[in-house]
């Protein structure tokens, strides 16, 4: 009940503001909308109510099958670390053909105004506007940008007509916490090459891929205790580190050995470790590299067996 009540009153804040006369907004010219799916972290916002005390904001993007987009907006309350909140709240695309203006719906029937009026080309950075020049979302795929990319950001919003004194910058935790805090699994890539084989292992939408040489020999979906297994081992890991772990051996392909190397992508940043011998990775990814290795005995067993 309390949950509805505050739909509800966002909802009527929104329609409220929506309300009052100002000069139209213009959106962009068109969105891929699959493009535009899944994570994007605000990095500053002119904030409606539930937002003031709001640390790690992240909203989520899904297309349904019925073309509405399942919303997700997670943040921690209060502090980096306080309470995680979760809102859901529907889109529903109004401009078909540009996809670029949406309604965002807390509660039936308001659709609150929400329009894409800036989205660069790689489908990094987005800015979401109001006719109403109330409340302004500023986004991007990674937690952190750059001073020159936020600075031409703000003067995007700027001359949209928003007050600057009212914009607030988002603070977010480091990629490890990003990663406990996420309800999807980061994009993972491992390979091992020793002489005349490459062995591969990916994970991607919480699908697992298994290849050989260039050739897909398993694919299936993370069951969920697959994917408790993976969260509880990134929970413990440091992205910001892979680089510079330090490699207990280095043998060589002539000798047999098979090198290999692990790729984490998450927050939009490829975290990439040094090449380490297969059998004696470092010591801090010893337990996701001994997971992604039963994966690919398992799918190798699978394909011999009759």
């Amino acid at each position: 009940m309390q949950v509805k009540r505050m739909f509800l009153l966002i909802s009527l804040v929104l329609l409220a503001a929506a309300c009052s006369t100002h000069k139209p907004m213009p959106a962009v010219d068109y969105v891929d909308i699959d493009r535009f799916m899944g994570d994007w972290y605000v990095i500053a916002n002119i904030p409606t109510f539930i937002e003031k005390d709001a640390f790690n904001p992240v909203e989520t993007y899904e297309r349904d099958p019925d073309g509405t987009i399942a919303t997700t907006f997670t943040f921690n309350q209060g502090s980096l670390d306080g309470p995680v909140k979760v809102y859901q709240p529907r889109g529903y695309i109004k401009d078909t053909v540009s996809n670029a203006v949406w309604g965002m719906q807390f509660v039936w029937p308001i659709k609150a105004d929400y329009r894409i009026v800036y989205l660069d080309e790689n489908y990094q950075q987005t800015i979401i506007g109001r006719n109403s020049r109330d409340y302004v979302w500023v986004m991007a795929r990674s937690p952190n940008i750059s001073d020159a990319d936020y600075t031409a950001l703000v003067s995007r919003v700027n001359a949209l007509g928003y007050d600057l004194g009212e914009l607030k910058k988002a603070v977010h935790l480091l990629p490890k916490a990003l990663i406990q805090r996420s309800t999807k699994l980061p994009q993972i890539s491992y390979s091992a090459i020793t002489l005349g084989s490459v062995d591969e292992v990916n994970i991607y939408g919480g699908k697992l891929n298994v290849a050989s040489n260039g050739s897909l020999i398993g694919q299936q979906s993370l069951s969920q205790d697959q994917r408790r297994q993976l969260k509880d081992i990134l929970n413990n890991l440091d992205l910001t580190s892979i680089e510079t772990l330090e490699i207990p051996s280095k043998r060589h392909q002539f000798d047999g050995a098979k090198l290999a190397t692990l790729v984490i992508k998450s927050g939009g940043i490829s975290y990439s470790s040094r090449t380490f011998d297969d059998d004696n990775p470092p010591s801090e990814l010893r337990a996701l590299v001994t997971f992604l290795q039963a994966q690919q005995t398992d799918h190798r067993l699978e394909l011999m067996a009759p």
